[in-house]
């Protein structure tokens, strides 16, 4: 699954035929007839989908859901569509699936008149199996036996299930014979039954176990001796974990159910210790975790009774408790506490696991730039695959991109230093190997502040060119700084004049500066290279309004340089500086303003249009994310789903 591909690229559209389940809590089956696949999912989500009726790409859904105000988390909007996609509810145009073969079922069942007999079967099997002593099989017979049953037990309750899903108006589909399974038996698709209303999905849950029950409290009757195996296929059907029977039936009726996004992540930034940390203080907080819980011990109780009866041991007696009370308890707790503390180990691992990720780049990179530097054998070779990797220079032509690299040499500079040669009347031009500069600006009050941080791969000695309206920029070292140079008046005859002015401003002056912000800094890097493409520089006079107040304001902005004032109703509520932005919540939202945003001196900022910022953001989804994040922290509640407004 080509995650960049599915949610910036390629256009899906909804299935034909889809059948929708009525909605039980909130929550509806979105079913493909033809590939026999299943979504739940909720009815704002359902809206999303529905947005797919005529061809779109995701981000054309994503811009219009914005646009409307009916936009989900974005987490789960990302996950919505994988989902989607994997389940084929999403498929791309003209793409065609052959219809599967139905089962020609006679027989059905009314889930109403069904559902209460297999309950009362169910009672009546587990009393007799809890009544009834027990027996250990005793010969290789009895165990051949308690097969058999099994099978027979298996197959009988797949044919009630299939009655009964029939009998609802579900589909059947082909039933074969489950050799590889043990034991062998028949087992009929009922897949369908998710479909139907909740007595019937009850009613195909409960008839395993029924009939299972049932077989076992006969045998424990008249055949004790063959009465294991089928006790011991009745306590796996009834498990509480890894797919039991009866444990999806554990819940509050009117209690909300989770649809497919919201669990089982597939979109690779909801695979987060944050994240899995949010779903189980959900879990704690929803009573079928403690329902389920509750349903778990009593069975584990239950194991333990039939086991002291196989032993001999009957554990309704005084004597019982007195010799192994305290190892039940130990049972019970011990086994709550090892899937905490496993639980705890995972998420300690994967907190780990993913700060040392981040730790370590950031380590290595502080490593070459401090120790390594000195180390670096530089070549011709490395010179030609800088100057072709470099974001200006790559825009040459080969042989101009040869020709600039053939005249360039090595120069290396220690940390804090002057770098006189690259200021505002620069005599050279250098592209960063190793290292950091700084740009710095004398201020009104003659002291130096620095305006911009320059690392590998950007070019210093060229700020006069990108920005011509105020080129007074000092260059010092902030770290030991590798640079391939060249005299300036080579580089403009061999390069500079070639290149436009606004991709010289766009990667000597923006790119630097965006690459350098929080904002940005985990984007990828075509990400912020577009985002510099798009942006205009805006010179704002001390005073001037940048973003009035209880207006819908048309662009996202960025502070460039120097410093904004925030007010709401005349009052001050904030100072914003370089790399801080505004303007994306009323465009997110599509909504007026919310405060007012001034120059506090002589300020510059990055604007970007509203309709060149949606198209941004919704085809870079990691833009996306972090917008939102960003937006929630300062609304103080998520900004999506968006609030009712009265």
């Amino acid at each position: 699954m080509d995650l960049s591909l599915i949610l910036a690229a390629q256009t899906f559209q909804l299935a034909p035929d889809l059948q929708r389940s009525e909605p039980i809590n909130g929550i509806e089956m979105v079913k493909n007839p033809a590939t026999r696949t299943f979504l739940r999912v909720t009815l704002p989500q359902w809206q999303i989908l529905q947005s797919f009726v005529q061809p779109k790409s995701v981000p054309a859904v994503l811009a219009q859901a914005l646009e409307g105000r009916y936009c989900l988390a974005l987490e789960e909007f990302y996950e919505l569509i994988l989902k989607a996609v994997r389940a084929q509810i999403l498929i791309t145009p003209g793409e065609t699936f052959p219809l599967p073969a139905l089962s020609r079922w006679r027989v059905g069942f009314q889930p109403r008149f069904i559902l209460r007999p297999f309950s009362i079967v169910l009672l009546l099997g587990l009393a007799a199996v809890f009544y009834f002593q027990p027996s250990p099989p005793s010969a290789v017979m009895d165990v051949v036996a308690g097969v058999l049953v099994v099978s027979a037990s298996l197959s009988v309750a797949s044919v009630l299930s299939a009655c009964v899903v029939h009998g609802a108006g579900a589909e059947i589909f082909p039933a074969p014979w489950q050799w590889w399974r043990l034991p062998p038996h028949l087992s009929i698709d009922t897949s369908d039954a998710v479909m139907l209303p909740m007595p019937a999905q009850q009613a195909v849950g409960i008839a395993e176990p029924a009939v299972l029950a049932a077989a076992a409290g006969l045998l424990a009757w008249r055949k004790p001796e063959w009465n294991f195996i089928p006790l011991v296929a009745l306590a796996i059907s009834l498990r509480p974990i890894f797919g039991g029977k009866i444990a999806p039936l554990v819940r509050f009726n009117r209690s909300v159910m989770l649809s497919d996004a919201e669990h089982s992540f597939l979109f690779p930034p909801s695979h987060r210790p944050k994240k899995r940390w949010e779903m189980l203080k959900r879990a704690i907080r929803h009573p079928d975790t403690w329902a389920r819980l509750a349903y778990g011990i009593v069975w584990t109780l239950g194991l333990i009774f039939l086991g002291g009866r196989l032993a001999d041991s009957p554990p309704w007696t005084m004597d019982f408790w007195r010799e192994n009370g305290h190892r039940v308890a130990f049972s019970v707790w011990g086994s709550l506490a090892a899937l905490g503390l496993g639980y705890l180990a995972w998420e300690i691992f994967f907190f780990v696991r993913q700060h040392f990720r981040s730790r370590r780049n950031l380590l290595r990179l502080h490593h070459r730039r401090w120790i390594g530097a000195k180390k670096l054998e530089l070549t011709a070779a490395h010179r030609a695959d800088a100057v072709a990797k470099s974001p200006l220079f790559r825009t040459l032509t080969q042989a101009e991109r040869d020709q600039l690299a053939a005249q360039m040499e090595v120069s290396r500079h220690r940390a804090r230093t002057d770098l006189p040669d690259y200021g505002p009347a620069p005599a050279r031009i250098g592209l960063i190997v190793s290292g950091r500069v700084g740009l710095f600006r004398k201020n009104p009050e003659g002291r130096f502040v620095r305006a911009q941080v320059l690392s590998e791969g950007d070019v210093v000695g060229l700020h006069d060119a990108a920005d011509p309206q105020r080129p007074e920029y000092f260059a010092r070292t902030i770290t030991p700084v590798t640079l391939f140079t060249m005299e300036r008046a080579a580089a403009d005859e061999l390069a500079i004049r070639r290149i436009p002015r606004n991709v010289l401003t766009n990667t000597v002056l923006k790119l630097p500066f965006l690459r350098q912000i929080p904002l940005c800094r985990n984007w990828h890097f075509q990400a912020v290279e577009r985002f510099a493409a798009l942006s205009h520089l805006n010179d704002i006079p001390s005073g001037g309004v940048i973003f009035p107040e209880n207006q819908f304001n048309q662009d996202f902005f960025v502070i460039f340089e120097n410093r904004a004032e925030v007010s709401r109703n005349a009052r001050r509520v904030a100072v914003i500086n370089a790399g801080d932005f505004f303007g994306e919540i009323g465009l997110l939202q599509n909504s007026p303003s919310t405060a007012q945003v001034s120059g506090l001196e002589a300020t510059r900022c990055l604007s970007i249009d509203r309709s060149e910022f949606l198209r941004f953001v919704t085809h870079n989804y990691t833009v996306a994310l972090e917008l939102e994040r960003v937006s929630s922290k300062r609304l103080g509640y998520p900004i999506f789903p968006l609030r009712k407004t009265r």
